[in-house]
């Protein structure tokens, strides 16, 4: 009886830690991808090809950003939101696709309504997006991922938010661009 308590006392510490250390490397990652944004923006050229750090996402209404790496490897994911490589660029026409986990840094997609803004900012340029729809979908349902003739902003993480394991949904913002300017 006592070997079994110790056992499951150090199998939850385990699970503890690793719960904590993913959540320490997401938010080491914003960290170094903010302070690398911040000297992009300083003396532009200078770091963001090398990191892979190229659009601030900002979600206004909720004073939240996240610094969106390029390509959704595993290691970036890790690290915070993602570009998926292959669809559109911020302000053009295309379907500007960014996926992140959901128990670290798009949770804050639960929160979101329709009608509240996005803002993307890359090389100088300020994109402002408006929520459209919000949906839940199965994972092999890739209706949303499709390119568009219109710019969009498409953002992507699992369902349900609290879901132990492997979540059997997806979660989708969809917004379409308002404005841009430099």
């Amino acid at each position: 009886m006592r070997r079994t308590a110790l056992v499951l006392i150090a199998l939850g510490v385990v699970i503890a830690m690793t719960g904590a250390s993913l959540r320490l490397a997401a938010w080491i990652g914003q960290t170094d991808a903010r302070a690398n944004w911040e000297k992009e923006v300083a003396e532009p050229g200078s770091t963001a090809n090398a990191t892979g750090v190229f659009t601030r996402l900002s979600f206004p209404a909720r004073g939240r950003e996240f610094f969106v790496l390029d390509g959704a490897s595993r290691a970036n994911l890790l690290l915070g939101p993602a570009h998926i490589e292959g669809t559109g660029t911020p302000g053009a026409n295309g379907n500007f696709i960014v996926a992140a986990h959901r128990d670290t840094h798009f949770r804050i997609l639960k929160d979101l309504k329709k009608g509240e803004l996005i803002t993307l900012n890359r090389r100088g340029r300020t994109f402002q997006y408006r929520i459209v729809a919000l949906e839940v979908v199965r994972p092999t349902d890739n209706s949303f991922y499709q390119p568009t003739s219109t710019p969009v902003l498409t953002l992507v993480t699992c369902y349900p938010f609290y879901y132990l394991g492997r979540a059997p949904k997806r979660f989708i913002v969809r917004a379409e661009l308002l404005e841009s300017n430099s």
